[in-house]
C-alpha cells in the first residue's frame, strides 16, 4: 500500500469545540449516547478507527459501521465518561491515556430519540484492539483515502422497511446513518 498524505490534524482541531464548552446531552428528555472517534496518527497519515456492530435482533444498529460508544450508563456522571467506558468496552482501548482533541456538536439519530456526543481522540501510543461481543469486527481506516471516497446512494433495511441513503462505500463496507453524518464533521465536509 501506497504511503497516503497526512490527515490534517491541525485544521480538525481548529473545528471542534473545546471539552469545557461541550453541552451536555440529556437536557432535552432524549435517550443519550457518546461514542469515540479514535485516530492514530501513526497509521498511514492517520487512521480512525471503525467497528461493524455484531449483529443482534432488535438492535436497529445490528450490523451497522459504527465508531466505537454506546448509551449513557446511570454511573457515567458525563458524555465523556460515557465515550471513555464505551471505548474501554467494546474496543479495550483506555482513553485515558490519549489526546481527547475536542468534540463535535451533539448529533441526532434520525430514526430513534437518541442525542449522541461524539468526542475526538488522537493516540499517544500504539494500541491493540481488544474486540468484546457486540464488535463483529474492527479496522483502521486511513483518513486520507475516505477523504476522496466520492458519496453513494444505497437502499439499506431498516424496522420500517427499505430506505435510500447516502453513504460512503469503504472496502466492502457500508458507511450510512449517523456515522456518516459524524464522519463528514470529521472529513470536514457538509452532511
Amino acid at each position: 500500500m501506497n504511503v497516503r498524505e497526512a490527515f490534517d490534524v491541525d485544521s480538525l482541531k481548529r473545528r471542534l469545540l473545546p471539552e469545557s464548552s461541550v453541552k451536555e446531552a440529556g437536557k432535552t428528555g432524549l435517550s443519550v449516547a457518546a461514542v469515540a472517534i479514535i485516530i492514530d496518527p501513526k497509521k498511514e497519515g492517520g487512521s480512525v478507527l471503525l467497528i461493524r456492530r455484531t449483529e443482534r435482533q432488535g438492535d436497529p444498529w445490528s450490523g451497522q459501521i459504527a465508531f466505537p460508544g454506546g448509551h449513557k450508563a446511570p454511573t457515567d456522571q458525563t458524555s465523556l465518561e460515557t465515550a471513555h467506558r464505551e471505548a474501554w468496552e467494546e474496543v479495550g482501548i483506555q482513553l485515558s491515556e490519549h489526546e481527547l482533541l475536542g468534540a463535535f456538536p451533539l448529533v441526532y439519530s434520525r430514526s430513534r430519540e437518541v442525542e449522541v456526543s461524539p468526542f475526538v481522540f488522537q493516540l499517544r501510543h500504539d494500541v491493540s484492539v481488544r474486540k468484546n461481543d457486540e464488535v463483529a469486527e474492527s479496522f483502521w481506516a486511513p483518513l486520507s483515502e475516505l477523504q476522496n471516497i466520492a458519496v453513494s446512494k444505497i437502499e439499506v433495511q431498516v424496522e420500517e422497511g427499505r430506505l435510500l441513503v447516502e453513504c460512503y462505500l469503504y472496502r466492502g463496507h457500508t458507511i450510512w446513518g449517523m456515522t456518516f453524518r459524524i464522519m463528514n464533521s470529521l472529513l470536514g465536509r457538509e452532511s
